[in-house]
């Protein structure tokens, strides 16, 4: 019993003069520390960043879509808009389009399997 007591009044000792260290610290000169957690917050803000249009640049260009077609531009746009209070579309639309995307892919996949075709399909049809 006394050496648990040891070891929680070492543990709260410890954590005492670390923050007592920590707070005695200067902050640092010329950083403005508002703008530092303003940029902090804003990297890390999900929903400013995923309704940033600048994400479709690449699976929307024509160059992406003649070579891997529109279905990753399709369900990020919906994705995109399935943000926020004014939006536009339903989640469910974003799930019918990735199950399109997830189907072609299965299809294209179980293909190159030649006589286990069938049984690969009936593999991923299969709800588990």
């Amino acid at each position: 019993m006394l050496v648990l007591l040891g070891v929680l009044g070492g543990i709260a000792v410890t954590t005492s003069t670390w923050v007592i260290v920590e707070r005695r610290k200067p902050e640092p000169e010329g950083v403005n520390v508002e703008e530092v957690i303003k940029a902090t917050i804003a990297l890390h803000e999900p929903s400013a960043n995923l309704t940033d249009t600048d994400l479709l640049a690449v699976p929307c260009s024509s160059e992406y879509i003649g070579e891997h077609g529109d279905l990753l531009c399709r369900e990020m746009f919906c994705r995109m808009t399935t943000r926020g209070i004014d939006s536009k579309t339903s989640g469910g639309e974003c799930e019918r389009i990735s199950n399109v995307s997830d189907k072609l892919l299965i299809l294209e996949e179980c293909s190159k399997l030649g006589e286990g075709y069938e049984s690969c399909v009936d593999l991923f049809d299969r709800r588990l």
